[in-house]
């Protein structure tokens, strides 16, 4: 694994590009390869812009525009630009910069805001004299002719648009940027972070070196054994086109910092899918971690025999780092279990899953015990005892279909009530996987294209069967039945 200090990183992301287009990025300092008049290439500190400011005569149409053959592996085209304007707001339809491809056919476009890109029907004002960002996502258009047009057909004299060059990416480049981008603006006020690489994994941290390689080793391996085992059950997966994003944290406060909100203690990871990534903090920092192992230290420090006390506090000390390895390794294969059943087309990330689905899957993946992942299948400590207390306070479990068919019980005020129905998600899909993984494979072929919620209760009945009674019956055996087997598993 290879560690890169930020400074050099981000300048290498960013100029790093797919095969290039000759002066698409107005490098050269002419608008050579470029057809049309009206615009006249500007120099800035950051490169060349084109600008339409002195097209001539109000009533001139300026237009520049070039044809030019996409590169192979090319994901996004990008560029930034601003209508500027000092009387009223312009006629944005006349100052725009357009993409079109066979048949004049326009392909949108999308602006970057705070934390997100937006589609846009034309090039916005500017705001505060900067140029906003926008890309042209084209993967599917690799191999084919487009043409990139630049118009300024307002009338007003003191109304122009500014463009810069644009740059060809490939979809890695423009996740990484992205990503690198976020952690520059983040970290501003947290402790330098640096770039760890492995196979299949990119992560920025600003934690300790060596924690980052065990957690990026963690990574690789829930990798590997997620491939083999799921691909054993029969199932097809892809492997990803770019390498998946992770930004480890060395405190709660950094993490907390990367959501824009105070966490729950117990969250100490989780996978953004509207970003792909994957984002935890050390445990050994949490807040009431640190603040119940300070208290059990103080404790241990008044018993009176020698002896005693040490063999209290090297209980302690053995017993603190097993939970704090169970939490860090555990969140680690629980969430890079959704990212990589969202990466590897098995679920899908942009339709409706449904909760216990995707839940009971990466519960599936995370079992820990004294500090050791068990492997993908094994039986959870952390679940076991929540089904345990259940069956002998006679709590009935959630119907199975009120499991399947919503979300609902995810806004239940008592978190003891939520982290059940985690449990009974997982055990439902455990159940799923021993029993009937060729019905697992038939119900996510069935979930893959949803978009909404409508067919949740027929597609889980098409592939599984409609009797709901027969499958609460099902799933309250297989719980008593594994509860039995595996009582007190932390001893």
């Amino acid at each position: 694994m290879i560690a890169i200090g930020f400074n050099v990183l981000l300048a290498a992301w960013l100029s790093s590009q797919s095969a290039p287009v000759d002066n698409l990025d107005f490098a050269s300092g002419s608008l050579k390869g470029w057809e049309g008049e009206g615009f006249a290439l500007q120099k800035r500190p950051t490169g060349f812009v084109a600008s339409s400011e002195n097209k001539g005569l109000a009533d001139e149409e300026a237009l520049l525009h070039r044809a030019f053959v996409v590169p192979e592996n090319t994901g996004y085209i990008h560029f930034k630009a601003c209508v500027r304007g000092t009387r009223g707001e312009p006629n944005a339809s006349t100052l725009d910069v357009v993409l079109f491809a066979h048949g004049k056919r326009i392909i949108p476009k999308q602006v970057k805001t705070n934390d997100s890109w937006q589609a846009v029907t034309s090039v916005l004002p500017q705001k505060n004299g900067e140029l906003k960002e926008y890309v042209w996502p084209v993967t599917q258009y690799a191999g084919q002719t487009l043409r990139i047009v630049l118009v300024d057909d307002d009338n007003r004299p003191d109304h122009y648009l500014v463009c810069t060059g644009f740059e060809i990416l490939s979809v890695e480049q423009h996740e990484r940027r992205e990503f690198s981008e976020f952690m520059v603006n983040l970290t501003a006020a947290l402790p330098p972070v640096l770039r760890y690489d492995s196979r299949h994994f990119t992560a920025l941290s600003d934690a300790d070196e060596g924690f980052c390689e065990m957690r990026l080793q963690d990574c690789e391996l829930m990798y590997s054994l997620f491939y083999d085992h799921f691909r054993r059950k029969g199932f097809a997966l892809r492997q990803p086109t770019t390498k998946l994003m992770v930004a480890i944290f060395d405190t709660q406060a950094g993490f907390e910092a990367y959501l824009g909100q105070n966490v729950p203690a117990g969250l100490t990871g989780m996978y953004h899918s509207k970003s792909n990534r994957f984002v935890m903090y050390d445990f050994g920092q949490n807040r009431n971690y640190v603040w119940a192992k300070r208290e059990a230290e103080q404790r241990g420090r008044q018993i009176g025999f020698q002896l005693d006390r040490q063999r209290y506090m090297g209980t302690l000390e053995r017993r603190a780092r097993d939970v704090r390895a169970d939490a860090n390794i555990g969140t680690i294969m629980h969430e890079v279990a959704h990212q990589l059943s969202f990466n590897s087309g098995l679920l899908n990330r942009e339709g409706d899953v449904p909760l216990w689905a995707t839940e009971g899957l990466a519960c599936y993946c995370e079992a820990t015990r004294d500090g050791v992942w068990q492997g993908i299948g094994e039986p959870d400590p952390e679940r076991l005892p929540l089904l345990a207390s259940a069956m002998r306070a006679q709590t009935k479990l959630m119907p199975v279909q009120a499991l399947v068919k919503s979300e609902r019980w995810l806004k239940i005020s008592d978190p003891k009530e939520i982290y059940l129905r985690y449990a009974q998600s997982w055990a439902l899909f455990s159940m799923l996987m021993e029993e009937r993984p060729r019905d697992v494979r038939r119900y996510f072929e069935l979930i893959y294209p949803r978009q909404t919620s409508e067919r949740r209760v027929a597609d889980f009945e098409q592939a599984f069967g409609t009797s709901w009674t027969k499958h609460d019956g099902k799933l309250e055996e297989y719980v008593r039945r594994i509860v039995q087997q595996y009582a007190n598993p932390r001893r």
